[in-house]
C-alpha cells in the first residue's frame, strides 16, 4: 500500500516444536498481538477479523534451573504509581532473584 516490501524473519517454523539438545520444548521467543497495537488493529478491521483477541495471559520464563519469573497480566491489576505497580504486581513473581537485585526495581 505505501510502497514496502516487508520481510518476516523469524528464529524457526511457528508451526513445529523445537527443542533443546536434551530434548526439552521450547518457544523460540514471544508471540502475540496486543490489544494496544493500532496498527495491528488496522489490519484485523481491513481483513474483517472480528473480536480476534483472547483474554490476556501470563508468560512464564525458564532457565538451566527451571522457572525463573512469571511476568503479570497488568490489566486488571491494582493501579498505583511507578514504581509501586511494578513492585506490587511482581515482588513474588521471581523465583531466583536475589533481594538485593529486586530492589533495585525502585531505580
Amino acid at each position: 500500500e505505501n510502497g514496502c516490501r516487508v520481510t518476516l524473519v523469524d528464529a524457526g517454523d511457528p508451526s513445529a516444536a523445537m527443542t533443546t539438545p536434551s530434548g526439552k520444548p521450547f518457544e523460540p521467543g514471544m508471540r502475540g498481538f496486543w490489544k494496544d497495537y493500532p496498527n495491528i488493529n488496522a489490519l484485523g478491521d481491513e481483513l474483517n477479523i472480528e473480536d480476534p483477541y483472547t483474554e490476556f495471559t501470563e508468560s512464564s520464563f525458564f532457565g538451566p534451573f527451571g522457572l525463573e519469573c512469571t511476568a503479570p497480566v497488568f490489566s486488571g491489576a491494582p493501579e498505583l504509581p511507578s514504581p509501586l505497580g511494578q513492585v506490587f504486581a511482581s515482588f513474588d513473581r521471581f523465583k531466583r532473584l536475589p533481594v538485593a537485585d529486586r530492589v533495585t526495581i525502585a531505580g
